[in-house]
């Protein structure tokens, strides 16, 4: 992000405007990858819509809808593992499928400082 705010979505909940990205999450990504070896999409940070007082719109969470090229669902073997790893690198809020609004995403947030 070189320092510059990511932007919320107009069409959201927030509004459009600027956001600075948590480090901890930023880094927990990182992590995801080069220390558990997932590879994952990232659908959503501070975009999107969601509810009012999301930690999206904070900068602390993402969205996954593909982990190690495998549609994130109750059957992707992947998705329990990553939902630890998250855990592991600090997230407090991890949703997947089985959770309510997550059957086809997992959300991993990290807690407001």
């Amino acid at each position: 992000a070189a320092g510059k705010a990511a932007m919320t979505s107009k069409y959201g909940d927030a509004g459009a405007r600027p956001v600075h990205l948590d480090a901890r999450m930023l880094n927990g990504i990182l992590k995801l990858n080069t220390e558990h070896g997932f590879r994952f999409d990232l659908t959503e940070i501070a975009g999107g819509d969601h509810s009012a007082n999301s930690r999206h719109y904070a900068g602390l969470a993402f969205d996954t809808s593909s982990i190690n090229g495998v549609h994130v669902s109750r059957t992707n073997q992947a998705v329990a593992g990553f939902k630890q790893a998250c855990k592991q690198l600090g997230a407090t809020e991890v949703l997947g499928p089985g959770d309510a609004g997550h059957d086809s995403h997992v959300h991993c947030a990290w807690p407001r400082s």
